[in-house]
Protein backbone atom coordinates (compact mmCIF):
# COMPACT_ATOMS: atom_id res chain seq x y z
CA UNK A 1 0.00 0.00 0.00
CA UNK A 2 0.80 3.73 -0.45
CA UNK A 3 2.70 4.78 2.70
CA UNK A 4 1.93 8.05 3.71
CA UNK A 5 5.20 8.29 6.14
CA UNK A 6 7.16 11.48 4.69
CA UNK A 7 10.63 9.61 5.67
CA UNK A 8 12.09 7.85 2.61
CA UNK A 9 13.71 4.63 3.25
CA UNK A 10 16.35 3.15 1.96
CA UNK A 11 13.90 0.89 -0.22
CA UNK A 12 12.04 4.19 -1.27
CA UNK A 13 15.83 5.77 -2.39
CA UNK A 14 16.31 3.02 -4.77
CA UNK A 15 12.55 2.69 -5.94
CA UNK A 16 12.54 6.34 -7.21
CA UNK A 17 15.71 6.73 -8.91
CA UNK A 18 17.47 9.14 -6.78
CA UNK A 19 20.49 6.55 -6.39
CA UNK A 20 19.87 6.02 -9.99
CA UNK A 21 20.86 2.35 -11.52
CA UNK A 22 22.44 2.07 -7.87
CA UNK A 23 22.99 -2.39 -7.41
CA UNK A 24 21.92 -3.75 -3.83
CA UNK A 25 24.52 -5.88 -3.29
CA UNK A 26 23.45 -7.46 0.46
CA UNK A 27 21.16 -6.32 2.80
CA UNK A 28 18.33 -7.45 1.59
CA UNK A 29 16.74 -7.50 5.05
CA UNK A 30 17.22 -3.56 5.77
CA UNK A 31 15.72 -1.35 3.13
CA UNK A 32 12.49 -0.63 4.59
CA UNK A 33 14.19 1.23 7.14
CA UNK A 34 13.83 4.77 7.44
CA UNK A 35 17.04 7.63 6.28
CA UNK A 36 17.53 10.61 8.25
CA UNK A 37 20.75 12.53 7.11
CA UNK A 38 23.19 11.64 4.16
CA UNK A 39 27.15 11.84 4.83
CA UNK A 40 30.42 11.68 2.91
CA UNK A 41 33.13 9.02 4.52
CA UNK A 42 36.31 8.81 3.66
CA UNK A 43 38.24 7.64 6.29
CA UNK A 44 37.98 5.41 9.71
CA UNK A 45 37.13 8.81 11.47
CA UNK A 46 34.51 10.22 9.20
CA UNK A 47 32.87 6.51 9.83
CA UNK A 48 33.01 6.40 13.16
CA UNK A 49 31.16 10.02 13.31
CA UNK A 50 28.16 8.63 11.73
CA UNK A 51 25.09 8.23 13.81
CA UNK A 52 21.81 6.60 14.02
CA UNK A 53 19.78 7.37 10.75
CA UNK A 54 22.92 7.94 8.31
CA UNK A 55 23.08 6.97 4.99
CA UNK A 56 27.28 6.54 4.88
CA UNK A 57 28.49 7.22 0.93
CA UNK A 58 32.60 5.94 1.12
CA UNK A 59 34.52 7.79 -0.95
CA UNK A 60 37.55 5.12 -0.20
CA UNK A 61 36.77 1.49 -1.20
CA UNK A 62 39.36 -0.08 1.18
CA UNK A 63 38.10 -3.80 2.56
CA UNK A 64 39.10 -2.70 5.53
CA UNK A 65 37.52 0.71 5.58
CA UNK A 66 34.07 -0.57 4.13
CA UNK A 67 34.17 -3.71 7.19
CA UNK A 68 34.47 -0.68 9.56
CA UNK A 69 31.77 1.05 7.89
CA UNK A 70 29.59 -1.55 7.94
CA UNK A 71 30.27 -2.93 11.77
CA UNK A 72 29.23 0.89 12.67
CA UNK A 73 26.34 0.79 10.61
CA UNK A 74 25.32 -1.84 12.29
CA UNK A 75 26.40 -0.64 16.02
CA UNK A 76 24.83 3.10 15.66
CA UNK A 77 21.98 2.08 13.70
CA UNK A 78 23.31 3.88 10.47
CA UNK A 79 20.87 2.95 7.38
CA UNK A 80 23.03 1.93 4.53
CA UNK A 81 26.60 1.85 3.21
CA UNK A 82 27.04 3.24 -0.50
CA UNK A 83 30.06 2.56 -2.43
CA UNK A 84 31.01 4.83 -5.60
CA UNK A 85 32.31 3.31 -8.40
CA UNK A 86 34.12 5.72 -10.99
CA UNK A 87 33.80 5.40 -14.65
CA UNK A 88 37.71 5.48 -14.74
CA UNK A 89 40.68 4.90 -12.29
CA UNK A 90 40.65 2.04 -9.61
CA UNK A 91 37.59 0.73 -7.77
CA UNK A 92 37.77 -2.68 -5.54
CA UNK A 93 34.74 -4.39 -5.51
CA UNK A 94 33.64 -5.87 -2.24
CA UNK A 95 34.70 -9.33 -1.67
CA UNK A 96 32.11 -12.31 -1.20
CA UNK A 97 33.11 -12.43 2.55
CA UNK A 98 32.32 -8.74 3.09
CA UNK A 99 28.79 -9.36 1.00
CA UNK A 100 28.25 -12.05 3.65
CA UNK A 101 29.29 -9.83 6.34
CA UNK A 102 26.68 -7.39 5.23
CA UNK A 103 23.89 -10.30 4.76
CA UNK A 104 24.55 -11.34 8.28
CA UNK A 105 24.49 -8.32 9.61
CA UNK A 106 21.30 -7.07 7.79
CA UNK A 107 22.76 -4.00 6.57
CA UNK A 108 22.01 -2.95 3.08
CA UNK A 109 25.14 -2.53 0.77
CA UNK A 110 24.99 -0.54 -2.16
CA UNK A 111 27.42 0.08 -5.18
CA UNK A 112 26.14 3.07 -7.70
CA UNK A 113 28.27 4.29 -10.88
CA UNK A 114 29.27 8.19 -10.59
CA UNK A 115 32.71 10.20 -10.99
CA UNK A 116 31.93 12.50 -8.34
CA UNK A 117 30.77 11.24 -5.20
CA UNK A 118 29.80 14.66 -4.38
CA UNK A 119 26.86 15.08 -6.76
CA UNK A 120 25.54 11.68 -5.37
CA UNK A 121 25.73 13.10 -2.00
CA UNK A 122 23.86 16.34 -3.07
CA UNK A 123 21.27 14.74 -4.65
CA UNK A 124 20.14 12.05 -1.50
CA UNK A 125 20.60 14.60 0.75
CA UNK A 126 18.03 17.03 -0.76
CA UNK A 127 15.59 13.78 -1.21
CA UNK A 128 15.93 12.66 2.32
CA UNK A 129 16.18 16.64 3.65
CA UNK A 130 14.38 18.59 1.26
CA UNK A 131 12.12 15.98 -0.96
CA UNK A 132 10.09 19.77 -1.74
CA UNK A 133 13.17 20.65 -3.55
CA UNK A 134 14.04 17.01 -5.36
CA UNK A 135 10.37 17.14 -6.76
CA UNK A 136 11.13 20.93 -8.41
CA UNK A 137 14.37 19.70 -9.27
CA UNK A 138 13.08 16.80 -11.26
CA UNK A 139 9.44 18.79 -12.54
CA UNK A 140 12.31 21.70 -14.06
CA UNK A 141 14.33 18.90 -15.30
CA UNK A 142 11.18 17.84 -16.93
CA UNK A 143 10.13 20.76 -18.27
CA UNK A 144 13.19 21.57 -19.86
CA UNK A 145 13.36 18.98 -21.93
CA UNK A 146 10.10 18.90 -23.00
CA UNK A 147 10.87 22.20 -24.01
CA UNK A 148 13.88 21.13 -26.21
CA UNK A 149 11.73 18.63 -27.83
CA UNK A 150 8.53 18.16 -29.89
CA UNK A 151 6.93 16.86 -27.26
CA UNK A 152 5.06 13.52 -28.88
CA UNK A 153 3.90 10.45 -27.11
CA UNK A 154 7.49 8.52 -27.96
CA UNK A 155 9.63 12.03 -26.34
CA UNK A 156 7.56 12.28 -23.41
CA UNK A 157 7.47 8.75 -22.43
CA UNK A 158 11.28 8.84 -22.99
CA UNK A 159 11.86 11.76 -21.11
CA UNK A 160 9.60 10.70 -18.12
CA UNK A 161 11.05 7.28 -17.96
CA UNK A 162 14.72 8.60 -18.04
CA UNK A 163 13.62 11.20 -15.40
CA UNK A 164 11.56 9.37 -13.07
CA UNK A 165 12.60 6.00 -13.79
CA UNK A 166 8.45 5.12 -14.29
CA UNK A 167 7.22 2.67 -17.26
CA UNK A 168 4.99 5.13 -19.29
CA UNK A 169 2.42 4.67 -22.10
CA UNK A 170 0.07 6.76 -23.93
CA UNK A 171 -3.27 4.99 -23.90
CA UNK A 172 -6.65 5.53 -25.63
CA UNK A 173 -9.63 5.27 -23.80
CA UNK A 174 -10.78 2.03 -24.66
CA UNK A 175 -7.05 0.22 -23.28
CA UNK A 176 -5.06 0.44 -27.01
CA UNK A 177 -1.63 1.35 -26.06
CA UNK A 178 -0.73 4.46 -28.55
CA UNK A 179 2.81 4.38 -27.84
CA UNK A 180 4.79 2.83 -24.60
CA UNK A 181 3.61 -0.96 -23.25
CA UNK A 182 0.47 -0.47 -21.00
CA UNK A 183 1.37 -1.58 -17.73
CA UNK A 184 -0.05 -5.14 -16.65
CA UNK A 185 -2.30 -5.25 -13.99
CA UNK A 186 -3.97 -2.30 -14.78
CA UNK A 187 -7.54 -1.77 -12.90
CA UNK A 188 -9.89 -1.94 -15.74
CA UNK A 189 -11.83 0.84 -14.02
CA UNK A 190 -8.88 3.22 -13.97
CA UNK A 191 -9.76 4.92 -17.64
CA UNK A 192 -13.08 5.26 -16.84
CA UNK A 193 -13.10 8.88 -15.03
CA UNK A 194 -11.95 12.31 -16.15
CA UNK A 195 -9.50 13.47 -13.53
CA UNK A 196 -5.76 12.44 -12.18
CA UNK A 197 -5.98 9.19 -10.43
CA UNK A 198 -3.41 7.22 -8.37
CA UNK A 199 -3.73 3.67 -7.40
CA UNK A 200 -2.26 0.98 -6.07
CA UNK A 201 -0.38 -1.86 -8.19
CA UNK A 202 1.08 -5.51 -6.84
CA UNK A 203 4.46 -3.71 -7.45
CA UNK A 204 4.65 0.09 -6.44
CA UNK A 205 1.66 2.18 -8.32
CA UNK A 206 -0.10 3.55 -11.28
CA UNK A 207 -0.96 7.18 -12.34
CA UNK A 208 -3.22 8.09 -14.90
CA UNK A 209 -3.45 11.85 -16.39
CA UNK A 210 -6.28 12.53 -18.82
CA UNK A 211 -4.38 13.69 -21.86
CA UNK A 212 -7.42 15.30 -24.40
CA UNK A 213 -11.14 15.94 -22.92
CA UNK A 214 -14.26 16.38 -25.52
CA UNK A 215 -16.53 18.95 -24.34
CA UNK A 216 -18.74 16.88 -22.67
CA UNK A 217 -16.18 15.86 -20.45
CA UNK A 218 -15.24 12.06 -21.69
CA UNK A 219 -11.27 11.61 -22.23
CA UNK A 220 -10.08 10.11 -25.39
CA UNK A 221 -6.31 9.83 -24.36
CA UNK A 222 -4.63 8.96 -21.34
CA UNK A 223 -0.63 9.29 -20.05
CA UNK A 224 0.15 6.34 -17.40
CA UNK A 225 2.42 6.13 -15.55
CA UNK A 226 3.40 2.95 -13.39
CA UNK A 227 6.24 3.70 -10.70
CA UNK A 228 8.09 1.43 -8.04
CA UNK A 229 7.55 2.34 -4.49
CA UNK A 230 4.92 2.96 -1.90
CA UNK A 231 5.88 6.23 -0.39
CA UNK A 232 2.64 8.45 -0.91
CA UNK A 233 5.18 11.90 -1.28
CA UNK A 234 6.66 10.28 -4.23
CA UNK A 235 3.14 9.17 -5.49
CA UNK A 236 2.12 12.72 -5.35
CA UNK A 237 5.83 14.03 -7.53
CA UNK A 238 5.00 11.64 -10.11
CA UNK A 239 1.50 12.61 -10.73
CA UNK A 240 2.07 16.26 -10.63
CA UNK A 241 4.68 15.82 -13.54
CA UNK A 242 2.88 13.56 -15.18
CA UNK A 243 -0.35 16.49 -15.36
CA UNK A 244 2.85 18.93 -16.69
CA UNK A 245 3.94 16.09 -19.29
CA UNK A 246 0.03 15.48 -20.15
CA UNK A 247 -0.20 19.47 -21.05
CA UNK A 248 2.60 19.59 -23.25
CA UNK A 249 1.06 15.92 -25.27
CA UNK A 250 -2.40 18.20 -25.07
CA UNK A 251 -0.67 20.89 -27.17
CA UNK A 252 0.95 17.82 -29.71
CA UNK A 253 -2.98 16.39 -30.16
CA UNK A 254 -4.30 19.98 -31.21
CA UNK A 255 -1.21 20.04 -33.34
CA UNK A 256 -1.57 17.28 -34.59
CA UNK A 257 -5.54 17.23 -35.40
CA UNK A 258 -4.76 20.76 -37.14
CA UNK A 259 -2.10 18.56 -39.27
CA UNK A 260 -4.78 15.72 -39.71
CA UNK A 261 -7.20 18.23 -41.14
CA UNK A 262 -4.76 19.68 -43.32
CA UNK A 263 -3.75 16.26 -44.83
CA UNK A 264 -5.15 14.93 -47.85
CA UNK A 265 -6.65 11.89 -45.66
CA UNK A 266 -10.28 12.83 -45.39
CA UNK A 267 -12.17 11.98 -42.55
CA UNK A 268 -14.27 9.79 -44.66
CA UNK A 269 -11.28 7.70 -45.99
CA UNK A 270 -10.42 7.15 -41.98
CA UNK A 271 -13.73 5.92 -41.32
CA UNK A 272 -13.41 3.50 -44.51
CA UNK A 273 -10.30 2.59 -43.02
CA UNK A 274 -12.04 2.07 -40.05
CA UNK A 275 -14.37 -0.22 -41.28
CA UNK A 276 -12.22 -1.96 -43.71
CA UNK A 277 -10.09 -3.14 -40.61
CA UNK A 278 -12.76 -5.53 -39.24
CA UNK A 279 -12.04 -7.09 -35.94
CA UNK A 280 -8.71 -6.04 -35.94
CA UNK A 281 -8.13 -1.91 -36.33
CA UNK A 282 -4.26 -1.55 -35.55
CA UNK A 283 -3.14 0.79 -33.28
CA UNK A 284 -1.97 3.53 -35.83
CA UNK A 285 -5.56 3.53 -37.01
CA UNK A 286 -6.32 4.02 -33.81
CA UNK A 287 -4.34 7.01 -33.02
CA UNK A 288 -5.37 8.66 -35.94
CA UNK A 289 -9.42 8.12 -35.20
CA UNK A 290 -8.58 10.32 -31.33
CA UNK A 291 -6.44 12.41 -33.19
CA UNK A 292 -9.80 13.18 -35.21
CA UNK A 293 -11.63 13.73 -32.34
CA UNK A 294 -13.49 10.20 -32.24
CA UNK A 295 -14.49 8.18 -29.42
CA UNK A 296 -13.59 4.60 -29.81
CA UNK A 297 -14.58 3.10 -26.65
CA UNK A 298 -18.31 2.78 -25.35
CA UNK A 299 -21.15 1.37 -26.87
CA UNK A 300 -21.94 2.77 -30.75
CA UNK A 301 -24.78 3.13 -32.67
CA UNK A 302 -24.91 3.92 -36.02
CA UNK A 303 -27.07 5.71 -38.58
CA UNK A 304 -26.07 6.08 -42.41
CA UNK A 305 -28.43 8.90 -43.92
CA UNK A 306 -27.83 8.72 -47.76
CA UNK A 307 -29.78 10.92 -50.44
CA UNK A 308 -32.76 9.48 -52.33
CA UNK A 309 -32.85 9.72 -55.30
CA UNK A 310 -29.12 9.65 -55.20
CA UNK A 311 -27.95 13.40 -55.83
CA UNK A 312 -23.95 13.28 -55.97
CA UNK A 313 -24.57 17.47 -55.31
CA UNK A 314 -26.68 16.64 -52.54
CA UNK A 315 -22.97 15.87 -50.23
CA UNK A 316 -21.65 19.30 -49.53
CA UNK A 317 -20.15 21.22 -46.94
CA UNK A 318 -23.45 23.38 -46.15
CA UNK A 319 -25.52 20.22 -45.91
CA UNK A 320 -23.29 18.65 -43.83
CA UNK A 321 -23.04 21.77 -41.51
CA UNK A 322 -26.83 21.72 -41.52
CA UNK A 323 -27.39 18.17 -40.74
CA UNK A 324 -24.72 18.73 -37.87
CA UNK A 325 -27.04 21.68 -36.58
CA UNK A 326 -30.36 19.30 -36.60
CA UNK A 327 -28.68 16.96 -34.82
CA UNK A 328 -27.11 18.72 -32.00
CA UNK A 329 -30.55 20.60 -31.80
CA UNK A 330 -32.03 17.30 -30.36
CA UNK A 331 -29.41 16.62 -27.74
CA UNK A 332 -27.60 13.85 -30.19
CA UNK A 333 -23.82 14.26 -29.80
CA UNK A 334 -21.81 12.25 -31.93
CA UNK A 335 -19.30 11.83 -35.33
CA UNK A 336 -21.09 13.07 -38.60
CA UNK A 337 -19.04 12.00 -41.29
CA UNK A 338 -19.26 12.82 -45.09
CA UNK A 339 -18.47 9.87 -47.57
CA UNK A 340 -19.53 9.45 -50.95
CA UNK A 341 -22.66 8.16 -50.86
CA UNK A 342 -24.12 9.55 -47.63
CA UNK A 343 -23.16 10.90 -44.19
CA UNK A 344 -22.33 8.30 -41.41
CA UNK A 345 -22.96 9.15 -37.56
CA UNK A 346 -22.36 7.04 -34.36
CA UNK A 347 -23.68 7.99 -30.83
CA UNK A 348 -21.98 6.18 -28.01
CA UNK A 349 -22.76 5.58 -24.57
CA UNK A 350 -20.23 4.34 -22.02
CA UNK A 351 -22.67 0.96 -21.42
CA UNK A 352 -25.04 -0.69 -23.16
CA UNK A 353 -28.02 0.94 -24.11
CA UNK A 354 -31.42 0.03 -23.38
CA UNK A 355 -33.98 -2.08 -26.24
CA UNK A 356 -36.54 0.83 -26.64
CA UNK A 357 -33.62 3.59 -26.94
CA UNK A 358 -33.64 2.50 -30.81
CA UNK A 359 -37.47 4.30 -30.85
CA UNK A 360 -36.58 7.60 -29.68
CA UNK A 361 -33.80 7.74 -31.78
CA UNK A 362 -35.80 6.75 -34.93
CA UNK A 363 -37.98 9.24 -33.45
CA UNK A 364 -35.24 12.24 -33.90
CA UNK A 365 -33.43 11.10 -36.68
CA UNK A 366 -37.10 11.65 -38.80
CA UNK A 367 -36.83 15.03 -37.04
CA UNK A 368 -33.55 15.66 -38.48
CA UNK A 369 -34.25 14.78 -42.14
CA UNK A 370 -37.59 16.83 -41.82
CA UNK A 371 -38.54 17.22 -45.31
CA UNK A 372 -35.43 16.68 -46.90
CA UNK A 373 -35.28 14.04 -49.95
CA UNK A 374 -33.26 11.68 -47.48
CA UNK A 375 -33.59 8.22 -45.91
CA UNK A 376 -32.03 6.89 -42.70
CA UNK A 377 -31.54 3.53 -41.62
CA UNK A 378 -30.12 2.69 -37.62
CA UNK A 379 -27.54 -0.21 -36.78
CA UNK A 380 -27.31 -1.87 -33.02
CA UNK A 381 -25.10 -0.58 -30.54
CA UNK A 382 -21.68 -2.41 -30.50
CA UNK A 383 -19.09 -1.99 -28.16
CA UNK A 384 -15.36 -1.36 -28.70
CA UNK A 385 -13.34 0.17 -31.33
CA UNK A 386 -15.35 -2.32 -33.88
CA UNK A 387 -18.58 -1.68 -33.42
CA UNK A 388 -18.38 1.01 -34.92
CA UNK A 389 -18.25 -0.83 -38.01
CA UNK A 390 -20.61 -3.49 -37.00
CA UNK A 391 -22.85 -0.42 -36.46
CA UNK A 392 -22.40 1.92 -39.36
CA UNK A 393 -22.49 -1.54 -41.74
CA UNK A 394 -26.18 -2.42 -40.02
CA UNK A 395 -26.97 1.10 -40.90
CA UNK A 396 -26.50 1.00 -44.27
CA UNK A 397 -28.27 -2.29 -44.52
CA UNK A 398 -31.04 -0.91 -43.27
CA UNK A 399 -31.21 2.63 -44.90
CA UNK A 400 -31.16 0.55 -48.46
CA UNK A 401 -34.47 -1.10 -47.22
CA UNK A 402 -36.52 2.27 -46.76
CA UNK A 403 -39.56 3.35 -48.61
CA UNK A 404 -42.27 5.45 -47.57
CA UNK A 405 -41.14 5.73 -44.66
CA UNK A 406 -37.65 7.93 -44.03
CA UNK A 407 -36.02 6.22 -41.52
CA UNK A 408 -35.52 2.26 -40.75
CA UNK A 409 -34.09 0.31 -37.65
CA UNK A 410 -32.22 -2.72 -38.39
CA UNK A 411 -34.46 -5.29 -36.11
CA UNK A 412 -37.22 -4.01 -38.73
CA UNK A 413 -35.68 -5.53 -41.76
CA UNK A 414 -36.87 -8.85 -41.70
CA UNK A 415 -40.42 -7.17 -41.56
CA UNK A 416 -39.95 -4.49 -44.39
CA UNK A 417 -38.30 -7.46 -46.32
CA UNK A 418 -40.87 -9.35 -46.44
CA UNK A 419 -43.50 -6.49 -47.01
CA UNK A 420 -40.68 -5.74 -50.44
CA UNK A 421 -40.82 -9.02 -51.35
CA UNK A 422 -44.42 -9.55 -51.46
CA UNK A 423 -45.21 -6.16 -52.90
CA UNK A 424 -43.30 -7.18 -55.99
CA UNK A 425 -45.16 -10.26 -56.94
CA UNK A 426 -47.05 -10.27 -59.99
CA UNK A 427 -50.15 -12.16 -58.68
CA UNK A 428 -50.24 -9.86 -55.42
CA UNK A 429 -50.04 -6.41 -57.63
CA UNK A 430 -52.97 -7.72 -59.92
CA UNK A 431 -54.94 -8.32 -57.09
CA UNK A 432 -54.27 -5.60 -55.10
CA UNK A 433 -54.97 -3.53 -58.11
CA UNK A 434 -58.45 -5.06 -58.20
CA UNK A 435 -59.21 -4.92 -54.40
CA UNK A 436 -58.43 -1.52 -54.89
CA UNK A 437 -59.90 -0.30 -58.07
CA UNK A 438 -63.06 1.36 -56.46
CA UNK A 439 -61.21 3.84 -55.23
CA UNK A 440 -59.34 4.57 -58.13
CA UNK A 441 -59.56 8.08 -59.23
CA UNK A 442 -61.99 9.08 -56.54
CA UNK A 443 -60.75 12.75 -55.32
CA UNK A 444 -57.57 12.90 -57.21
CA UNK A 445 -56.49 10.25 -55.92
CA UNK A 446 -56.18 11.62 -52.12
CA UNK A 447 -59.05 8.66 -50.86
CA UNK A 448 -56.60 6.00 -51.86
CA UNK A 449 -53.23 8.15 -50.48
CA UNK A 450 -55.09 8.78 -47.39
CA UNK A 451 -55.82 5.14 -46.64
CA UNK A 452 -52.52 4.06 -47.65
CA UNK A 453 -50.59 6.66 -44.84
CA UNK A 454 -52.93 5.90 -42.67
CA UNK A 455 -52.36 2.46 -42.59
CA UNK A 456 -48.34 3.07 -42.39
CA UNK A 457 -49.32 5.30 -39.63
CA UNK A 458 -50.66 2.79 -37.63
CA UNK A 459 -54.46 3.93 -38.21
CA UNK A 460 -53.44 6.89 -35.99
CA UNK A 461 -55.54 9.41 -37.11
CA UNK A 462 -54.12 12.18 -36.21
CA UNK A 463 -50.27 11.02 -37.18
CA UNK A 464 -52.20 10.16 -40.89
CA UNK A 465 -53.44 14.36 -40.55
CA UNK A 466 -49.75 15.58 -39.90
CA UNK A 467 -48.53 14.24 -42.82
CA UNK A 468 -51.44 14.96 -44.81
CA UNK A 469 -51.30 18.34 -43.72
CA UNK A 470 -55.34 18.27 -42.79
CA UNK A 471 -57.77 18.19 -39.81
CA UNK A 472 -57.87 14.84 -38.20
CA UNK A 473 -61.87 14.82 -38.96
CA UNK A 474 -60.81 15.00 -42.58
CA UNK A 475 -59.28 12.12 -42.52
CA UNK A 476 -61.70 9.84 -40.39
CA UNK A 477 -64.11 10.54 -42.96
CA UNK A 478 -62.04 9.63 -45.81
CA UNK A 479 -61.27 6.69 -44.00
CA UNK A 480 -64.85 5.71 -43.86
CA UNK A 481 -65.44 6.39 -47.17
CA UNK A 482 -62.82 4.02 -48.67
CA UNK A 483 -64.54 1.29 -46.26
CA UNK A 484 -67.69 1.40 -47.73
CA UNK A 485 -66.31 1.96 -51.39
CA UNK A 486 -64.05 -1.71 -50.86
CA UNK A 487 -66.50 -2.92 -48.63
CA UNK A 488 -64.30 -4.34 -45.54
CA UNK A 489 -63.90 -2.95 -42.50
CA UNK A 490 -60.07 -2.14 -40.95
CA UNK A 491 -61.18 -2.88 -37.35
CA UNK A 492 -60.87 -6.43 -38.52
CA UNK A 493 -57.29 -7.57 -38.44
CA UNK A 494 -57.36 -10.12 -41.58
CA UNK A 495 -59.00 -6.99 -43.86
CA UNK A 496 -56.51 -4.54 -42.39
CA UNK A 497 -53.22 -6.82 -43.57
CA UNK A 498 -55.17 -7.35 -46.72
CA UNK A 499 -55.64 -3.35 -47.99
CA UNK A 500 -52.03 -2.65 -46.69
CA UNK A 501 -50.51 -4.85 -48.63
CA UNK A 502 -52.15 -3.88 -51.15
CA UNK A 503 -51.60 -0.51 -50.78
CA UNK A 504 -48.13 -0.99 -50.92
CA UNK A 505 -48.01 -3.68 -54.09
CA UNK A 506 -49.97 -0.50 -55.96
CA UNK A 507 -47.24 1.97 -54.71
CA UNK A 508 -44.68 -0.19 -55.35
CA UNK A 509 -45.64 -0.87 -59.31
CA UNK A 510 -46.10 2.63 -59.82
CA UNK A 511 -42.40 3.64 -58.36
Amino acid sequence: MIDDADSLTVRDLLEIGVLGDATLLAGQRGVGTEVADVRLAADMTAVEACSAGDLVILTGHQPYLVEVALRRAYSADVRAVVLVRPSTGSYQAPSTATISFANRLGVPLLQIDADDPLLVADALRTAVRRPEVAAARLLNAVTARLGRSRPDPRSVITILSGELHVTCAVISADGTAIEGVSPPGLPPDLLAGSVATTVEMTEGFAVAVPVETDRTGHVHLWLVSHARGSNKRWAETVQQISQVASWALGNWVAAERLETERRARSRGSLLSELLASGDDVPPQLVQQAVLAGWRLDGWHTGVHMAPNPPAPDALDTANTERLRVELSRRGLHGQLVEGAEGWSFWLTNDSEPPQSQHRELTTKIAQVLGGCPLVAGIGRPHPGVSGVGRSLAEAREAAAMTGVVKVVHIDELGVRRLLSMAAETPALVEQAARLLEPLAGVEDGQLLRTLAIYLDEESVTSSAAVRLKVHRNTVAQRINRAEQLLGVSLLNPDERLAVHLACRAVRASDE
